[in-house]
């Protein structure tokens, strides 16, 4: 997730470095406005499907089963209803949009968890023995007796990553962030993704005075990525000559899906005094020790450690799987701004 942060954080940085220097007024004039030119339907409980018309005119929502094929379904506005007839050969695998089935989730964290962090063990039941005096037939008789535990310590379970990481599968959710990274500062950074469709909104720093709302989107349909410059109210498409290997979004939104995490280890730590639940493994693809802290049940931060030992922090203030479609949209009234004199200036 860093990387795509970063790398699109230079590409806006770049875009108005030149915008300004050139003056953006300069090469600007209307167009007409992107779309995604995949048509969804979507049911009364909120799940997405890929629609396709037959010769007649009549619309129907793409299924699959659990082999992965293909099935033109019924759809009565509400509902999906029975297969029509397997369109393996018309549409691919990857361009049906995957739907969340799990606990839907909206929650928001208020505390900003960027501390040290500090480990701490559970606070185990006092087992020490407990002298008492009695009286018996008026005399003094010293009995000792045993206090046994109120109850048994907790043991602590790891369950909590299972749960984000089918969030992070579905490719449908929206967080909001901020991380330690030095170049992208303290700006909140809020993305979106949702039918292999992204968008990134961050808040740039141009210098000690200046900042500039800025947002990326990227449309599967077009594999096409777009500058939004919200200040300006213009748009982009991403210059060609700033695409490239660094930008290949579908090994991007690959980076928060990692299905083989193996064993999970779970403990207890400290961030500035609050105790926290440590959940963390070990990455099958580059050794990276990832830690997954909740307060709670709640994610409140995630730390990648390198095998070198460098430490990449996200923290989170927000994590839905309510995500509008309006974020994968050009907003009315954005003027188009025409970039190509990059590619002649790089």
């Amino acid at each position: 997730m860093k990387k795509i942060l970063r790398r699109t954080f230079v590409s806006l940085l770049v875009v108005v470095v030149v915008c300004v220097g050139v003056g953006v007024y300069w090469f600007t004039h209307d167009s007409e406005k992107p779309t995604n030119s995949d048509t969804y339907l979507t049911d009364a409980y909120g799940s997405t499907y890929l629609a396709v018309v037959d010769g007649d005119g009549h619309t129907y929502a793409v299924v699959t089963d659990a082999d992965g094929n293909r099935y033109a379904a019924e759809f009565n506005g509400s509902e999906v209803g029975s297969t029509v007839g397997q369109i393996n050969d018309d549409i691919s695998l990857e361009e049906v949009p995957t739907n969340f089935t799990g606990e839907h989730m909206d929650v928001t964290v208020s505390n900003k968890y960027d501390g040290d962090v500090a480990t701490t063990l559970p606070t185990l039941p006092d087992s020490s023995e407990d002298k008492t005096t009695t009286k018996k037939d008026g005399k003094n008789e010293d009995t000792t007796t045993t206090k046994k535990p109120d109850k048994k310590p907790q043991k602590l379970e790891a369950y909590r990553i299972e749960k984000y990481q089918k969030v992070f599968a579905s490719g449908t959710y929206l967080m909001e962030i901020t991380t330690n990274d030095p170049d992208l500062g303290d700006m909140p950074v809020t993305m979106a993704i949702k039918n292999g469709n992204m968008y990134v909104k961050m808040t740039m720093e141009l210098d000690e005075t200046r900042k500039m709302n800025c947002s990326m989107l990227y449309l599967r349909s077009k594999d096409t990525m777009y500058l939004l410059f919200d200040d300006w109210k213009k748009y982009s498409k991403m210059p060609e000559s700033m695409m490239g290997e660094d930008m290949d979004m579908s090994a991007m939104l690959n980076e928060m899906n990692e299905s083989d995490i193996g064993e999970i280890s779970v403990s207890e730590v400290e961030i500035d005094g609050k105790k926290l639940i440590l959940e963390s493994y070990n990455s099958t693809i580059d050794g990276t020790t990832v830690n997954y802290y909740f307060d709670g049940e709640t994610l409140v931060r995630r730390d990648d450690i390198s095998p070198s030992g460098v430490v990449d922090s996200t923290y989170f203030t927000r994590i839905t799987t309510d995500v509008p479609d309006s974020c994968f949209e050009i907003p009315q009234g954005y003027g188009y701004l025409n970039l190509g004199i990059l590619d002649v200036m790089m």
